[in-house]
């Protein structure tokens, strides 16, 4: 049985110093099959133990259950339009023929990253910028992942319905389903069952070669990990959802359930239709595995791979950026995780 070998992967991968902790969590659509938690959330300040209640940092996990699935429930709504060009939403964002599809599958032709708490200015002028970068590719041509179209579909979703992203995501995702421990900025009370992700954000500041900046110092815990969606105030398109476990096993239940009551199964349908560009698999929100299989990770560690025609889900949570995000060996042991559990 796979939850034995599971279980000595995440062992050994402790040992090897590939992350200090782990939580696994695997589900069928009428079970949860695997369920465990191993080493620490926390090793520094002070050593603390991963507990199946722990929450993570999602970092770009964010992409798929929050920005994903709010445009899809606002296409349903006639709201928004794949085809549109994202200008016609967010006139600050002028890059002329970048649809919403575009955007989603990460074919907009916007590069794959920019430190814009450095770049932009101000909060403020982030979408203005945006619409001013040079495109890498015209739009449809590549598939090149970018946190930077996420952003901007981030302020979409805010322009359109006139709310906070996060208030959208909490009434129109999480409430209805039950993610009682999902949400970005999660309270002070909270935080000390966060896992602990870096040191004094080290690995961005090699990143941008040690600019001047007002790093944050010491061990971050609670707040978000990705310095672009903490310069936007920890509620951001890219990144900042926070969530346990067993709430990311309900909302991979309402994907198993045809959307469950969060999207119309022809919503899901679209959603999975692979995006007709030069690189990689993907499709709106998520990558495509060579089985078919939804997958996107978090740069923090974490990973869900959705199998809809099975029936089956494995969610991986780590904490592998602590205390330092300069970690080897996660790629080579998500691919193992996964494959252990959907070779069976």
């Amino acid at each position: 049985m796979f939850k034995n070998s599971i279980s000595t992967l995440i062992e050994n991968s402790i040992v090897e110093k590939v992350f200090p902790g782990a939580i696994a969590y695997v589900l069928t659509d009428e079970r949860v099959i695997y369920h465990e938690a191993f080493g620490c959330r926390s090793i520094k300040p002070k050593r603390l133990p991963m507990l199946q209640t722990t929450l993570f940092d999602l970092a770009s996990l964010t992409k798929p259950i929050a920005i994903a699935t709010l445009c899809m429930q606002l296409v349903e709504k006639g709201k928004l339009s794949l085809s549109t060009p994202a200008e016609e939403y967010l006139p600050a964002f002028r890059q002329k023929g970048v649809t919403l599809t575009h955007l989603l599958t990460h074919t907009s032709g916007l590069p794959a990253w920019i430190p814009l708490y450095l770049r932009a200015g101000s909060r403020e002028r982030v979408i203005s910028y945006l619409g001013e970068v040079e495109l890498e590719s015209q739009p449809g041509e590549k598939a090149v992942y970018s946190c930077l179209g996420y952003i901007v579909l981030g302020a979409l979703l805010e322009k359109v319905t006139k709310q906070p992203l996060d208030q959208l995501a909490q009434d129109r995702i999480f409430a209805p389903l039950g993610m009682a421990q999902t949400r970005f900025n999660p309270p002070q009370a909270w935080h000390e069952n966060c896992a602990a992700t870096e040191d004094s954000n080290s690995f961005e500041r090699r990143m941008v070669n040690y600019e001047r900046y007002d790093w944050r110092e010491g061990v971050i815990i609670g707040q978000v990990h990705d310095e672009n969606a903490h310069f936007l105030g920890g509620v951001s398109g890219n990144a900042g959802l926070f969530a346990t476990s067993t709430d990311l096993g309900k909302f991979c239940s309402a994907l198993m359930d045809n959307g469950g009551v969060v999207l119309r199964p022809e919503s899901l349908d679209t959603m999975c239709q692979v995006a007709s560009a030069e690189g990689e698999r993907r499709c709106i929100g998520w990558a495509v595995t060579d089985d078919g299989c939804l997958y996107h990770t978090g740069f923090t560690g974490t990973s869900i791979r959705v199998c809809l025609k099975r029936k089956l889900a494995a969610i991986l949570l780590t904490n592998r950026v602590h205390p330092d995000a300069d970690r080897r060996g996660i790629i080579e042991f998500r691919k193992m995780f996964h494959e252990m559990v959907f070779s069976c």
